[in-house]
C-alpha cells in the first residue's frame, strides 16, 4: 500500500494525500454496493465524494498482483492514489494541477481526447478502460509509465514525454539495463551525478 502511494509522487519529498483519511483492504471484487461474489462485483480499487470521502477501497487480491506483476500495465494501488492527486484541486478532471502550472493542460487534454478516440478504435496498446473518460486516461497511462516505461516511451512517446514532465522522472532510464556513465546526471532526476547518487545502490 505504502509502495502505491509513494511511486507517483517520490520526486515530491514534502508530498501528503490531505483528501485521504482511511484505506479499506477488502477480500475481492466489489460492486457498487460493497457486495463481493456478485455478478457485478468487478470493482477492484475506489475513491470518491460523498460518503466515500477521504476513503480508499482496495481488493487485496488485486492489490498484491500490481507488485506481483509488472508486465501487464496495471496497479490498482497506483491507479487509485492518481485519482487522489488528480482531486487535489477539488475536481478528478485528468489534469494534475498540483503536479504541473495549468498552462500545459490544454496541450495535455488535446493529447487525452486523441488517444482516447485511439482506444476506442482498438488502435491503441493502452487498455480500454482508459476510453472512460480523461480522468480514467490519466490513471491508467500513469500505470503504464511506471510499469512498463519503455514500451510507453516507444509506442507512446508524446504520452510519455507529457507523464515524465508531471513526475519529474524519467522511468524508462531508472529501470533500463543499460545503466548511464558515471558522470552523467542521474535519471531518478536528483541533479546529482549517477556515481553520486543512484550508483552505489547498483
Amino acid at each position: 500500500m505504502a509502495a502505491g502511494a509513494i511511486i507517483p509522487v517520490w520526486r515530491f519529498p514534502h508530498w501528503h494525500y490531505v483528501n485521504l483519511q482511511q484505506v479499506i483492504l477488502v477480500p475481492g471484487a466489489f460492486n457498487e454496493s460493497s457486495e463481493y461474489g456478485q455478478p457485478d462485483s468487478c470493482i477492484q480499487g475506489m475513491v470518491g465524494n460523498g460518503p466515500m470521502a477521504g476513503k480508499m477501497v482496495l481488493s487485496k487480491p488485486a492489490l498484491h498482483h500490481g507488485f506481483s506483476n509488472n508486465k501487464d500495465k496495471r496497479n490498482v494501488a497506483i491507479h487509485e492514489f492518481v485519482h487522489l492527486i488528480d482531486m487535489l484541486d477539488g475536481e478528478c478532471d485528468g489534469f494534475p494541477e498540483r503536479l504541473h502550472d495549468y498552462a500545459f493542460s490544454a496541450p495535455w487534454l488535446d493529447l487525452v481526447e486523441k488517444n482516447i478516440r485511439k482506444i476506442e478504435n482498438r488502435n491503441s496498446s493502452i487498455r480500454q478502460y482508459g476510453a472512460t473518460n480523461r480522468q480514467e486516461f490519466f490513471a491508467v497511462a500513469t500505470e503504464y509509465f511506471f510499469e512498463r516505461p519503455g514500451l510507453m516511451a516507444k509506442k507512446h512517446p508524446k504520452i510519455y514525454e507529457a507523464l515524465q514532465r508531471f513526475y519529474q522522472t524519467d522511468t524508462q532510464a531508472i529501470l533500463s539495463d543499460v545503466k548511464p556513465r558515471s558522470k552523467a546526471p542521474c535519471p531518478c532526476g536528483s541533479g546529482k551525478r549517477y556515481k553520486r547518487c543512484c550508483m552505489p545502490l547498483g
